[in-house]
């Protein structure tokens, strides 16, 4: 089997504004790459799906550089198409950034024809460890006229009519500080009661001195881990945070390559790693750095669209959580992918036994949003 053609799109559509710690999310986006091959089975990826506004626009010419290397290529190589156009192109772009996105699409995509090709799902080719997953809704964003009651109902929602036992919300806006973020992590709390996990996220945020001082009050009410304290490269300052707080530590959505886990898990600076495969170079850079938390003894909660990461996520027997985004971040998630994803009465949701990846982009809605 031969790659033949790579085509790339990006979507644009409005939706209410919201914003963490460090960044404000206006319209949604998503980039799809399509891996066209000569015996008619075609892959798709993509990046986007979830909360994050990136500038997808910028994606398209870094496809069409690597066309012309993937052209004629087996797609079934997914491990050496990722190696190849990786880390062997740092020269070229760096080491991470817009280039191992796209190549984490065009990885995707590759993996949908592995698993369509052989009859079997991504999700088995991973291990298939898991048929089932928890999950845990991300939400809690702030947003304009937003305040603790809105807060309150929002988590509530998400416990009540989306069956979730976990929650996470967002901290670290300098606008709120400590004071007014543990006011939202006390809301939050009082909402859900005592059973319900629930979990924070800073979004690099907050520096070592403050980390350490939101380790201290969360832990006061049972918040199970602490996501994105710091910028990623803080090595050190992750392994003194994790060596100093009682709750969780969860870092790795921004991390591009194997090595940075090595060096954070070397410096003991994470109890749980938010691997993301479409911001990593795809499903088997991700598969290696799921490896080493395994023999690391951490375990993995991926962080970004679900429908990518579920493979993954449920592949290993070490995957804790699925992170879920709800229709509240996006109204558009409501008809965006087909099948519509659902967590069951439990929290869990079943994987999909359909060859490939599992799911697919509902283009009759997409074309709608298409940049010309």
């Amino acid at each position: 089997m031969k790659i033949t053609d790579v085509i790339s799109e990006v979507f644009e559509w409005e939706r209410p504004g919201i914003w963490n710690g460090g960044h404000f999310y206006g319209p949604g986006r998503l980039h799809k790459v399509t891996v066209k091959t000569d015996e008619g089975i075609d892959g798709f990826g993509w990046n986007g799906g979830t909360a994050a506004e990136r500038p997808l626009n910028v994606f398209p010419p870094f496809v069409d550089y690597f066309r012309d290397l993937l052209i004629g290529r087996d797609p079934l190589e997914t491990r050496k198409i990722a190696e190849d156009l990786g880390e062997k192109h740092i020269k070229i772009f760096g080491p991470g950034g817009v280039n191992t996105q796209v190549l984490a699409a065009i990885n995707i995509a590759c993996w949908d024809i592995k698993g369509k090709a052989l009859g079997k799902s991504v999700h088995e080719l991973l291990g298939g460890s898991q048929d089932r997953i928890r999950t845990y809704i991300a939400g809690g964003y702030y947003a304009e006229g937003k305040g603790l009651k809105e807060l309150q109902d929002e988590v509530l929602f998400n416990i009540n009519e989306m069956n979730a036992g976990a929650v996470k919300i967002k901290i670290g806006d300098p606008n709120e500080g400590i004071r007014g973020d543990m006011l939202r992590v006390e809301a939050a709390r009082k909402a859900v009661g005592d059973d319900v996990v629930l979990m924070v996220d800073a979004n690099c945020a907050l520096d070592l001195n403050q980390s350490l001082d939101f380790a201290h009050e969360l832990d006061k009410f049972g918040v199970y881990w602490f996501e994105e304290p710091m910028p990623i490269h803080r090595y050190r300052e992750h392994g003194v945070l994790k060596e100093n707080s009682k709750v969780k530590i969860a870092t790795g959505e921004n991390g591009y390559h194997l090595s940075h886990f090595e060096t954070l898990l070397d410096h003991q600076g994470a109890d749980i790693l938010n691997v993301d495969v479409a911001i990593c170079p795809g499903y088997d850079i991700a598969k290696d750095i799921t490896d080493l938390a395994k023999e690391k003894g951490v375990s993995i909660a991926p962080h970004g669209c679900q429908e990518l990461q579920l493979p993954l996520a449920a592949g290993i027997p070490h995957g804790e959580f699925l992170e879920y985004y709800p229709v509240a971040v996006d109204p558009l998630r409501s008809e965006m992918f087909i099948p519509r994803m659902t967590p069951d009465t439990d929290g869990y949701v079943t994987v999909p036994d359909r060859p490939g990846i599992g799911f697919e982009l509902n283009m009759e809605l997409l074309d709608r949003y298409k940049l010309s």
